[in-house]
């Protein structure tokens, strides 16, 4: 092999080992930077829950073809609102701790896909995107900022859930195109309900000892003139929880408390729920907020009349008088809380209307994301899907006032005994003294007789003090849960769902029954009947103008 061979075969020989070794390299490739963030969490810096001072949560209901965006924050002042609901304040703080505590648990488990064209497939799509245009394939997200400079702490669209594989679902950030599988506990409700005090009254109804129902409806004529119609008056009262409820105005011959329905008057007063708010104007709220009463001025005037609440003057025209859409209900308890409960017009609406009035949605979009709404056609489909759905439900003004006579009589102190004179002591008896004495076969001693008195004074005396002061200690706490209820009453009309304003606006046609009698239960007619007050012809008129 000559010279010239030899090094030509070296030099191919070096550049094949080049070659080989340039594949050998390029057969080690680093993996995509998606696939190195399995298994870590999707906000690595977000580690403290109580950082999170606001939560927004939006997802799509497919039964109103509509978006539900609904978020708490907290304020300035340290109270958490709910901004959507009319700024209410929530109750519910140690749910949003949950759900921020379990957002910093998320990991990467495992790479579901890299591509975009993939999202509808995982239901990743963004619900907040201009660029959804059926809402089919949307996720939920989840948004949780600090309370500086708002700040995201975390943002996660959560999707479908992984055929197969209980608590697993497929997961993105908005931000990103990849979507990862992880395993997902997060409960984060969108009911108003659920973040909120919803038991509105806040009363035992075991506690309760008499019950007023002034049943009416205020019907307008075409002169503008309104009328009470269907008018009536029930009392009920019972002087203990064990008692039974006594009816007044029942024949006790023929007729008796249809106890079942009564038990549902009690039970909707004592778990009356909220199901949706609207504010009073700032001045109304100041003067109930200082128990100066109502504000007749004319917004206010506008303002209630609007939810079925209307003023008429007093016939000795020094005030006026508030006449409610669907009568009152008057509702006492031992504690000598007095509830006014003062039923409105009816509404309704979809369940987020229900719960905070009509929303303009495209508003409450642009403001959730920075962009515009959905187009009119969408608008309109959404509309016609959910008109089929819509809730009746009813306005609601409460107050509350102060009833001592409730907490039973006043205590008595007890009279102390008089002394006995000396000289009549000293003095002999009279003849029929005389012979009372030889009868029973003693004299009788009056200062025995004051001491024994005086005696039980002193156990009378030390029985009403501390009766006193029961009772004192009874108004104290009956004064101060009437401050409370009338500062909550305050700043809000309330809305109650339609089933609880029908078990509370009773009338005698559902709390009288016929008497139970033995013929009555051999199957044999009464001749006790029920009386529908509505239909009675003595209906009294009012102006409602």
């Amino acid at each position: 092999m000559n010279e010239t061979v030899r090094t030509s075969l070296f030099v191919a020989g070096a550049v094949l080992s080049l070659i080989a070794a340039q594949v050998t390299s390029r057969g080690v490739t680093k993996p995509p930077a998606e696939f190195s963030q399995v298994g870590t969490p999707f906000y690595p810096d977000f580690v403290d829950a109580d950082a999170a001072k606001s939560l927004q949560v939006v997802n799509y209901n497919p039964e109103t073809a509509s978006l539900r965006i609904f978020g708490v924050e907290q304020g300035s002042d340290g109270v958490w609102r709910i901004p959507s609901r009319n700024n209410y304040p929530v109750d519910g703080k140690e749910r949003l701790g949950k759900t921020a505590t379990s957002i910093i648990g998320i990991k990467k488990e495992a790479l579901a896909g890299p591509r975009k064209s993939q999202h509808i497939e995982f239901g990743v799509l963004d619900p907040l995107s201009e660029s959804v245009s059926d809402y089919q394939g949307v996720g939920n997200r989840v948004t949780l900022k600090d309370g500086k400079d708002g700040k995201v702490l975390a943002d996660l669209i959560i999707g479908k859930e992984v055929k197969g594989r209980s608590g697993f679902f497929y997961v993105r950030n908005p931000s990103e195109d990849q979507t990862y599988i992880a395993k997902v506990s997060i409960d984060v409700s969108t009911k108003f309900a659920d973040w909120i005090e919803p038991d509105l009254l806040k009363l035992d109804g075991s506690k309760l000892r008499y019950i007023n129902i002034e049943k009416h409806s205020v019907e307008f004529g075409q002169d503008g003139g309104g009328s009470l119609a269907g008018k009536e008056s029930n009392q009920l009262t019972r002087t203990s929880a064990t008692d039974k409820w006594k009816l007044d105005g029942l024949d006790d011959a023929t007729e008796e408390v249809n106890e079942d329905e009564v038990r549902k008057l009690v039970q909707a007063l004592d778990d009356l729920k909220i199901v949706g708010v609207r504010p009073k104007n700032e001045k109304l709220k100041k003067r109930l907020q200082d128990d100066q009463g109502l504000a007749l001025d004319d917004r206010t005037r506008r303002e209630m009349e609007e939810i079925g609440f209307f003023f008429v003057r007093m016939p000795d025209r020094k005030g006026m008088a508030m006449i409610s859409q669907e009568g009152d209900l008057a509702a006492v308890t031992e504690q000598g809380v007095a509830y006014e409960l003062h039923f409105g017009s009816v509404f309704s609406g979809t369940e987020e209307e229900v719960e905070a009035g009509f929303i303009n949605k495209g508003e409450e979009k642009s403001d959730a994301n920075g962009k515009e709404a959905e187009n009119k056609e969408k608008n309109d489909e959404a509309d016609a899907k959910t008109d089929a759905r819509k809730i009746k439900s009813r306005y609601l003004f409460a107050q509350a006032q102060f009833d001592p006579s409730a907490l039973g009589p006043k205590p008595e102190a007890p009279v102390r005994p008089e002394a006995p004179a000396e000289a009549a002591a000293a003095n002999e008896d009279t003849p029929a003294d005389a012979a009372a004495a030889e009868n029973v076969g003693e004299k009788p001693d009056p200062k025995k007789a004051y001491e024994e008195a005086l005696a039980k004074y002193d156990i009378d005396l030390k029985k009403y003090e501390a009766d006193v002061k029961a009772y004192e200690e009874k108004v104290k706490t009956g004064e101060k849960l009437v401050k409370d209820l009338n500062r909550r009453f305050a700043d809000w009309y309330y809305v109650i769902s339609g089933d609880s304003f029908e078990n509370l606006r009773q009338g005698r046609k559902t709390l009288v029954k016929p008497k139970s009698t033995p013929e009555n239960a051999a199957g044999q007619s009464s001749p006790a009947g029920n009386v529908d007050a509505q239909d009675a012809p003595d209906s009294q008129d009012a102006s409602a103008n």
